[in-house]
Order: structure tokens, then sequence, then C-alpha cells
């Protein structure tokens, strides 16, 4: 699920746009010493639109060496830098961003609540969120979470070596290489929380480009497995996360997103 940016917040002469993070190369396997790479907030999947601002980046090379770079970039549609690639083999790349998010009940359902003018915002029937007009003269107390997003991408050099695994709340497991990916080959992944199989989360695939409405959703199995068909030659984008009970209270969610190339 993407995030409901008001125009409030980013200064859009527009009510408001659903945009997702990520981190992506621009080469996923590559021979050279260095190779950029591109992170931001983004409505169609790896065009960034906004940069990711006071981004960290963990890296862990192929030798398990950690480092962690802080980019000076200023532009404001994207955040880049140089990744040095010093040693073949595959190096992982992890950042992590949040967003407050506010929750009121409404017709025994928790939804989003944005505190917009009603001639901003769409009907009520047109979205999944509230705004103040939508309660009227109800008492409410928004409550407050957090939305967290752990990214990750893989680049090779040369070679493809196995994964080092970097902590996240959702861990996501590709039982195939994820710089080996072919087109219309099964692939599965195992989802976990906490180290336990997480099942019945959401699996959300996007092609370079797509929005929300042109993803390919999927769950878990009881086990936390699912498998994945990319049907083109291109790059994508993996979404997982819990599932949300919208009658129970709502507590902080977490997501990890991976940028895929596939062949």
């Amino acid at each position: 699920m993407r995030i409901l940016f008001a125009s409030s917040l980013l200064m859009l002469p527009v009510s408001s746009f659903a945009h997702e993070p990520y981190v992506a190369p621009l080469a996923y396997n590559t021979s050279q010493t260095q190779v950029a790479v591109v992170s931001g907030y983004a409505e169609e999947a790896l065009n960034s639109e906004y940069a990711l601002k006071d981004a960290k980046f963990e890296i862990i090379s192929p030798n398990n060496d950690k480092n962690l770079i802080e980019p000076e970039s200023k532009l404001g549609s994207t955040t880049v830098f140089d990744l040095k690639l010093p040693e073949s083999g595959t190096y992982t790349v992890k950042t992590s961003t949040t967003y407050p998010l506010k929750y009121v009940q409404d017709q025994k359902e928790w939804k989003m609540f944005f505190d917009m003018p009603a001639d901003q915002a769409p009907k009520k029937a047109e979205r999944d969120y509230v705004i103040p007009a939508d309660l009227k003269a109800k008492k409410y107390t928004p409550t407050e979470v957090k939305r967290e997003w752990t990214l990750f991408t893989y680049v090779s050099k040369e070679k493809n070596t196995p994964i080092h695994a970097m902590s996240a709340p959702i861990q996501v497991e590709f039982l195939t290489h994820p710089n080996e990916l072919k087109a219309n080959q099964t692939v599965k992944i195992k989802v976990s929380k906490d180290n336990q199989a997480l099942a019945n989360a959401n699996v959300v695939i996007r092609a370079k480009g797509a929005t929300d409405e042109q993803a390919k959703n999927l769950k878990t199995l009881a086990d936390g497995t699912a498998e994945l068909i990319f049907p083109k030659a291109m790059e994508y984008l993996v979404e997982v996360s819990e599932t949300v009970d919208s009658k129970k209270k709502p507590s902080n969610q977490f997501y990890t997103i991976i940028s895929l190339s596939v062949n």
C-alpha cells in the first residue's frame, strides 16, 4: 500500500498523491568499479518524484564488510549516490523511512485520517480515508501510528554470491538469487516476522512505471511462502506487509520493499 501525501505537506497544487518509496541501482549486474543508486518516493513504480530526505544507506559487501553512506544529494526528485564496487560478488543495499499516520474509527472501521478541507478531497465514496467533514459532530481523538518501510536492492559485480542477511521487521528471503530471476519462471519467497513464518501477508508486485491499480496482489501461505511469476524481462518492485484488520485498533505498520531486475 502506498502512502497518501497531503498537499499541505508537499506544497502541491492538488489535494493528494499516493507514493511509495524504493531504492534501486542503475545496473543490477555489472563489471564496473561503481554504479549509481537512486531512491525516492514514486507514484509510478521506480520513477522517483520526490527524494528520500536524510536517508542513510547500509551496505554489505560480498565479504560481509559493512559500510554506511549518507548521500549529499540535493536533488528534489531523487536521492542518488555512488556505490563503490571494489570486489566481485553481490552487494546488499538497505535503507528505511517512516511516515506518521493518524486513524479514526468511522462506522466501526478504522480509517486513515487527514486534516484537510472538504473542497480539497474527493467524495467520500471515492476514497479510503476520512477528513473532519466526514465526522461532522462526532467527538474523535485520532490514534497515531507510524508506517515504516525497509527498502532493499542487490548489485552484483561480475558474479552472484550469497546474500548476507540484514535485519528488518518483515524478512523476505528469495530461494533463487534475486539477480538471477527469469521472466515467466516461478520464484518462491519466504516471509517471516520475529523469526516466525508470516501467513496471509500481502505481496504486491509492480512493474517499472506501474501504478498501484496495475499491481498484482498475492498472499503468503500458512508457512509464509508465496510463488511469484514476473511476466516480462524488466524491473519490478516487490512489497510485503502484514494484513491489517480494519476493525481492530491500528498499531505501527511495517513494509519491506525490494527492487529487482528480471531477465
